[in-house]
Parts: structure tokens; C-alpha cells; sequence
């Protein structure tokens, strides 16, 4: 339909024009199955824009070129697309289909020099060099007003449209009662309920208050309007209470109304709050640097301690119990907080000593872009949809959700996926692999906040289908992971220097095509003295990241293949790392080693 509308027309299709050509063919029973009304139910129609959608921006970002489609709007793909068909016709295929007969390349063009071991890699692979490397949060996978929301509003604000998206997540997380939960599994009794930990990491331009404030804007607003009315009923109250005899019964005082956010509140004021309502409470810091502060300013090294465990059990929620000196004990029933701020990238290094219990790693770091010139657009049609949908989820209630039959196969696939990421992840950076622990419960609460998103109304009542767990497999897969693993990498450059950067420099410089243990350990000044063990830890990301490939198999390997792509992709930067050990060993007044020296 693509190709055909653009051969037409001369431009690409809308979004509209591409959902009505793949509806009729959908709700067409002799080319689809819909006798379960899949595709022509209100739920069917809004999945199968979303596909739309995504068909969209592959194609605008030029992702459909290996399928010979490029787009004229952008012109992204337009090269490789037409390279494909020029390909196809040239072994008498038409330009629009049959069958592809290029040949593939000879095995031994598929294979770098060395033991023949093939490269799992294609394409370009990890740059170490290169800072906040991060992929665009899939805006597809969010309902239609809630997608026009965050790219109308991120163009008013100039601000990155990934970090609103999150906190918009956040939002509706905290708006949703948080004794909702969404069991994970058939058997036991795993739940997950809608509480985000998000962490906005940006420079102090990169507008993380205006982000946070239109994302949390009806929420708060909501929280004032029913101040407004509590205050006016006290009022009345007193009023009545001074027309009273001496005898006469006391009326009732009407009672306080629940919190939704907060931005400044010790733990015992946070219990206190959550003592009178189970529904939980969103706390909101513009700089995450003086939450940490916070711990420590209350009695402190103990007092810290203390603050911690109460923040530990606050991201599980649950019972817990308050023990005031000299006020008795305070009880409550659920200790349920979501929490968002923003931190600058210099002060990373203040987090270092939260992962030793694994409190930073409850957090979704987000690494944000740099803010752009802000446009006078118009605003208030995805404002007002907005605010209705979280005024929805406030009045939602609360209920306990299963995943739909389909659902819970898919669910065990996204667990395994990061069950088996965790048990590789050891050599990369410090407390990334605690983060991947905590993301199958966190990919819960994701489900049970996009399934509510979906349909407010009526969601507490059926089951968290495959389509959305799918859609979070994508959010935590193609977004999430890659700024976690940024956020913890950047926080080890912060705090303990960028090994992996001079390893990095040392392969590029070296000219090796194949190394063995004995040469890293020898030229590479972190690895000196360590054991084998410890080597293939350190080079485990560059493992991953298609760098070096294992010439034994196993855990434990002694030597690696380098990747012919890293000479090539790294051409530039190899003459660059040349150049400063040059300057750098003159400036010392020792002459540089020749190619496969030590680094340093």
C-alpha cells in the first residue's frame, strides 16, 4: 500500500490513509480471521493503530529500506532502498516483490581472521567513547491522546519528548490506586502494582522541572481542589461547633482528604499521610541530590539507616509500622511511594554509595537530551485529554488483575530474556546487574499501568492482554536497557575513571587482530596482576557488545578475535588515542612504545 500511494501521489501516506487500507483488509474475513472480533473491537482498532504508527516511524527513520521502501517526507533509507531494487531487478525480480537471489558472501567473508569465529554483531557496535548513546522512548506503544500530549507539550517546553513520556508513566501510576496489582505468573503469589521509581539525568538546561510539572500538573490539581473543598467544610464546621450548647453532641469533623503528591516531607510526615489512606502517595524532587541529603539530616549515620528501610519497604509496599519516640507506634497499612527528580550527570558520583542495597537500582534512570528552542504551539486539545484520562485513573478504583492466557507465555519470555542478561551482566558497570534484577517486577508494574492507560474504565475488569506486554517487552528492551546501562556506565566514569575506555584505547592502538590474556594483562595498566577470572569480566562488555569474540568457549576464555568492524568503525578515533599518547609521553619525556605497547 506504501509503495503504491507514494507511486501515486508522490509523498507518504498519512496515518489515517495507512489505518483505513490495513482495517479493510483486517476486518476482511477472507483475509483474516476475526470471528472473536479481534481487529474490529474498540481494543483491536486502537492495536492495530499503533502498528500503524510504528509502520510509520520505521519508515520515516528509514528502517524499511531493506524491504525497498523509503520515505519521500524524510528521504531516510532512500539509498539502501533503491540499491534493493535496482538488486531485485537485475536478477529479473520486479522492483515490487518476488524473490531475492543475491547471493550470500562466501563463509569466509562472513568470518574475521583468526579461529573463523563468525560475528554475531552486525552493524555498528558500542562506541565507549561516545556519551549518552540512547534510543527515543517508542511513543507508539502510548494511546492516541496521551502520544499527542507528550509531542505537543515536549514542543512548548523545548525539552526531551522521552523523559515527559516517563514522567506522563509516573503520572498515571500515582493516579491509579496502588493497591491495584497485576498478578505475574498462575502459580504463587507475585504481584506487581503501579509504583514507578523514575530518575530524569540531564544538565541543569535540560528543563526537568517543567518536564515534571506538566506531567504531575491534574494530579496536583486535583489534590488542591480537594484541599479547597476540605477547607471549606472545617470552616463550616467550626462555625456549627460555636452555635453549640455545652451539652450538646459534637458533630463529627469532616476528614482530611487524601494526598497525592508531596515534595518535602520527612518519612514519619510521609507515614503519618499514609497512615489515613492505603492508596499510596507520589513524592516529587526537582534535584534528586537533596533526597539524599534528607537521610542524612535527620539523626544522622542512624537515622540515615533508618530512612533507608523505610524507603526500601516504600518501593515494595505493604504493612509497615512507625516507631515515635515518646508518640507510640504509627500503623500503616500500605507503605506504597512513587517517587521521580532529577539529578545533573556531575553529581552522580553522590549515588555511588546507594547501590550497596540495591535502593538506586529500584529507579528507571532516564539519560536525557538536550533541550531545544521552545514553540508557541497551540496545546490545550491534548492538554484536556490529558487531564481527563488522569482524572479517569483517579476514580478507577482498585482490583487485583491476571494476565490474559496468551499474555502469560509472552510475560515468561520478557523474564527469561532479563534472567539470562542478568547472569552475563557481572563485568559491566557497577549495579547494572542489580538494576536487570528489578526490572521483571518493574515490567509489571509497566503492564499494569499501559493496560489502565488503554481503557480506565472499564480495565479493572479484563485481563492485561498479550498486545501490552508485548508493547512493555519493547519499551524495557529497546529503551530502558539502553539508559540503564548509559546511566550506570556514566556514573562508574564519575566515580571510579573509565576502564573500559582505556581498554577500548588500548585494543584500537594495539593493531591486533586476535589477543591473548598475557597481552592485556601486560600492556593494559587496570588489568596488571589480575587473574583470569577478572580479565574476562573486564572485557565482558566489550564481549557483549561485539568487540571480541571468545576463541574457547565457556565462561572463562584466554584468548578473543577482535571484530574487523572495530578498525573500521574506529579508524578515526584509533589516530586520535595515537596522537594523545604521543603528546602525553613527550610531555613526561619518555619516547611512545611502538603499536601493541603498554597503555597509558
Amino acid at each position: 500500500m506504501i509503495t503504491n500511494y507514494q507511486a501515486q501521489y508522490g509523498a507518504d501516506p498519512t496515518e489515517d490513509e495507512v489505518f483505513e487500507s490495513a482495517f479493510s483488509v483486517f476486518s476482511d474475513p477472507s483475509h483474516v480471521d476475526n470471528s472473536d472480533g479481534r481487529w474490529t473491537s474498540d481494543r483491536g482498532q486502537r492495536d492495530l493503530l499503533r502498528r500503524v504508527r510504528n509502520t510509520l516511524r520505521r519508515l520515516r527513520g528509514g528502517q524499511l529500506a531493506k524491504h525497498g521502501i523509503a520515505s519521500i517526507e524524510t528521504g531516510e533509507g532512500t539509498e539502501e532502498a533503491e540499491g534493493l531494487r535496482d538488486r531485485k531487478l537485475g536478477a529479473g525480480t520486479s522492483a515490487d516483490g518476488g524473490p531475492d537471489t543475491e547471493k550470500a558472501p562466501p563463509a569466509e567473508q562472513r568470518s574475521d581472521s583468526g579461529a573463523g569465529t563468525s560475528d554475531p554483531h552486525p552493524g555498528m557496535i558500542f562506541d565507549p567513547w561516545e556519551r549518552y548513546v540512547v534510543p527515543p522512548f517508542p511513543l507508539d506503544i502510548l494511546p492516541a491522546g496521551v502520544h499527542r500530549f507528550v509531542e505537543t507539550q515536549s514542543v512548548v517546553i523545548g525539552c526531551d519528548p522521552s523523559a515527559l513520556a516517563m514522567a506522563a508513566l509516573v503520572n498515571f501510576g500515582s493516579a491509579l490506586d496502588h493497591r491495584f496489582s497485576l498478578k505475574l505468573m498462575r502459580n504463587g503469589d507475585w504481584r506487581a502494582s503501579p509504583r514507578l521509581w523514575v530518575l530524569l539525568v540531564g544538565d541543569p538546561s535540560t528543563k526537568k522541572t517543567p518536564i515534571i510539572d506538566a506531567a504531575l500538573r491534574e494530579l496536583e490539581a486535583h489534590e488542591n481542589r480537594l484541599r479547597d473543598n476540605y477547607e471549606a467544610q472545617l470552616a463550616d464546621y467550626e462555625n456549627d461547633l460555636k452555635g453549640l450548647g455545652k451539652d450538646d453532641p459534637k458533630p463529627p469533623a469532616p476528614p482530611k482528604p487524601p494526598r497525592f503528591v508531596t515534595s518535602d516531607a520527612t518519612t514519619e510526615k510521609l507515614g503519618e499521610i499514609l497512615s489515613r489512606y492505603d492508596r499510596g502517595v507520589l513524592v516529587k524532587r526537582d534535584e534528586f541530590s537533596g533526597w539524599i541529603g534528607s537521610m542524612e539530616k535527620y539523626g544522622g549515620a542512624k537515622g540515615a539507616g533508618a530512612d533507608r528501610a523505610f524507603w526500601l519497604q516504600a518501593f515494595n509496599g505493604g504493612p509497615y509500622t512507625i516507631d515515635r519516640i515518646g508518640r507510640g507506634e504509627l500503623r500503616v497499612k500500605n507503605l506504597s511511594v512513587s517517587l521521580i527528580g532529577g539529578i545533573q550527570p556531575a553529581r552522580l558520583a553522590e549515588l555511588h554509595g546507594l547501590t550497596s542495597d540495591g535502593l538506586l537500582q529500584r529507579f528507571i534512570p532516564i539519560m536525557m537530551r538536550s533541550a531545544v528552542f521552545p514553540v508557541d504551539a497551540p496545546t490545550d486539545g491534548p492538554l484536556n485529554e490529558y487531564d481527563r484520562l488522569t482524572q479517569k485513573l483517579i476514580g478507577a478504583g482498585h482490583a487485583r488483575l491476571i494476565l490474559a492466557d496468551d499474555a502469560v507465555p509472552a510475560m515468561e519470555r520478557l523474564r527469561r530474556h532479563l534472567h539470562e542478561l542478568e547472569q552475563v551482566a557481572g563485568g559491566l558497570a557497577d549495579g547494572f546487574q542489580a538494576f536487570l534484577g528489578k526490572l521483571p517486577g518493574l515490567s509489571g508494574s509497566l503492564a499494569l499501568i499501559l493496560h489502565m492507560v488503554s481503557d480506565p474504565i472499564e480495565g479493572r475488569l479484563h485481563p492485561v492482554s498479550r498486545e501490552t506486554v508485548e508493547d512493555v517487552r519493547r519499551l524495557v528492551i529497546e529503551f530502558l536497557l539502553p539508559h540503564a546501562f548509559e546511566f550506570y556506565r556514566t556514573a562508574d566514569t564519575v566515580t571510579d575513571g573509565d576502564r573500559l575506555q582505556r581498554l577500548a584505547s588500548w585494543i584500537i592502538t594495539s593493531g591486533k587482530s586476535r589477543l591473548v590474556s598475557s597481552d592485556l594483562t601486560s600492556n593494559v595498566r587496570d588489568l596488571r596482576g589480575v587473574t583470569l577470572q577478572d580479565v574476562n569480566k573486564r572485557l565482558s562488555p566489550l564481549v557483549a557488545s561485539g568487540w571480541l569474540m571468545p576463541v574457547e568457549p565457556g565462561p572463562v576464555s584466554r584468548s578473543w578475535v577482535v571484530s574487523s568492524r572495530v578498525a573500521e568503525q574506529f579508524e578515526a578515533r584509533a589516530k586520535l588515542e595515537e596522537e594523545r599518547k604521543a603528546k602525553f609521553a613527550s610531555l613526561m619525556g619518555s619516547p611512545r612504545r611502538p603499536r601493541g605497547g603498554p597503555s597509558d
